[in-house]
């Protein structure tokens, strides 16, 4: 059989790969065969790096990986970097992430390096270059119907709590920022992850893996752009995705050349079985159909989970926000005057039981708050996680049972740490704080503001408005 070589004009291997049998008699170019073994290891490497996202099926290779990186990010940390070993699990882009994704490289660039030394005679990887294929469609497809179900469920930037209505604009985050903007429109939220969630599910199928990515594309360069601009600490996994997403378009590129710029035709995509036997096809098919139904389900119910929590559970019994009225401290009544390093100007007590204390001279203290209905007392203890405040607490400030489990936890550590006060409702709105504070007396009279009225959660919709509602 007279061999097919390439020609001056580039080809992609999934060009080839349509043209073409999956035979010995198409080769690819050196540079080709090279990179699909770096963006092969790297893959992999990566996938199962985090494979603990794609739970359940993917759990037995998170356990692994979790027991190399465990010793590996901590020896690269001591020993190259010089530097105290940081978490490997961090919520966010922390060094111990930015080790695993340059050990993956570099790993990948060894394992490149050997395979081409020992594999070099081979003249191309059309099997493996389907089955890379797979792998990509459902990693990426999960991910994204992950992300989308958080939205539409409005689960993954909550709407605004009650520290974020009262803190001065000025001193929020440009990520809490974000969350704000998010997190105000219920419609917004569902929209984004609508998106995402149909271009993850179109990547479930071979038919629609090309229109699938292009859209899951859009979303990302949406979420990426939103994360470097208001500086999210996720730059680095949603980057990769990106990055996964570019490699399942680019067999697709010069066909959606052809079509979408240069108004020429292109050749019907052949899609070959993965196996030989037509039974074996069908087997697998229905074990990977199951294997994502319950997957997805397992999120799902996750989900639902998360939003009765959210949304659903009751909160504590003294939550608000509260204006002082009057402040005494060891008999004498305090005036309310901005220089008092002692005085309260605020009290804010989150449905989850999480709160902030806001003194006259601007300082704010975070505690952790247990009430005590049947006794009518209600204990402050200072939040013993310095990197979550009450201002930026998000979905911690709605889950009363995380805030109890904390609180006993800190208690459990230091029985001494907690803060305990009378209270009393003398009326609807009112509320009276009496006992000792540290070493100070006090008993402290507050008014409940109601929150349904700020601006940003009463504006609503307008169809007729003459000019745009600055404020």
């Amino acid at each position: 059989m007279k061999e097919k070589i390439f020609s001056s004009r580039k080809e992609s291997p999934a060009t080839v790969q349509q043209e073409l049998t999956p035979s010995q008699s198409i080769i690819w170019p050196r540079a080709y065969r090279i990179g699909f073994r770096f963006v092969f290891a790297f893959v992999l490497l990566f996938l199962g790096s985090f494979a603990g996202f794609f739970a359940p099926f993917s759990m037995p290779v998170a356990a692994v990986s979790q027991v190399i990186w465990e010793a590996l990010v901590p020896w690269v940390a001591s020993h190259i970097l010089h530097v105290p070993p940081p978490t490997v699990s961090s919520d966010g882009d922390g060094l111990g992430h930015w080790i695993q994704l340059t050990c993956c490289g570099i790993i990948s660039v060894a394992v490149t390096l050997i395979w081409s030394a020992v594999d070099r005679r081979r003249n191309n990887y059309v099997k493996l270059h389907e089955w890379l294929q797979v792998i990509l469609r459902y990693a990426l497809g999960l991910a994204m119907v992950y992300y989308g179900l958080a939205k539409v469920f409005h689960l993954q930037m909550l709407p605004p709590h009650l520290a974020k209505l009262v803190q001065p604009y000025g001193d929020s985050s440009p990520t809490s920022l974000l969350w704000i903007l998010m997190g105000s429109s219920g419609l917004y939220s569902m929209f984004t992850g609508a998106v995402e969630l149909i271009g993850g599910f179109m990547l479930f199928n071979r038919h629609t893996t090309a229109l699938g990515a292009l859209i899951s594309f859009g979303a990302l360069i949406h979420v990426v752009v939103l994360n470097l601009s208001y500086d999210v600490s996720v730059k680095l996994w949603s980057m990769s995705l990106l990055t996964l997403t570019l490699v399942l378009l680019a067999p697709h590129l010069r066909r959606l050349g052809n079509v979408l710029v240069f108004n020429r035709p292109c050749e019907p995509v052949e899609f070959p079985p993965l196996f030989r036997r037509p039974k074996t096809n069908r087997i697998a098919f229905r074990v990977g159909m199951t294997c994502l139904t319950i997957t997805i389900a397992f999120r799902l119910l996750g989900m639902v989970n998360g939003r009765g929590q959210a949304y659903r559970r009751t909160p504590v019994e003294l939550h608000g926000i509260y204006n002082v009225a009057t402040f005494t401290s060891n008999g004498d009544l305090l005036p309310p005057l901005l220089t008092d390093e002692k005085r309260w100007r605020t009290v804010i007590i989150e449905r989850s039981g999480m709160a902030s204390i806001r003194l006259m001279n601007d300082r704010v203290l975070d505690y952790l708050t247990s009430v005590d209905s049947a006794n009518g007392a209600v204990t402050f203890l200072a939040n013993p996680d310095a990197t979550v405040t009450t201002a930026g607490a998000t979905r911690l400030a709605y889950n009363p049972r995380l805030i109890e489990q904390r609180f006993e936890e800190a208690i459990e550590a230091d029985a001494d740490a907690g803060l305990m006060l009378e209270f009393s409702r003398p009326g609807e709105d009112l509320l009276d704080l009496r006992g000792q504070w540290g070493s100070d007396s006090i008993d402290v009279q507050l008014s409940r503001v109601d929150e349904s009225k700020f601006l940003l959660l009463s504006r609503g919709f307008h169809w007729i408005q003459s000019y745009p509602f600055f404020r």
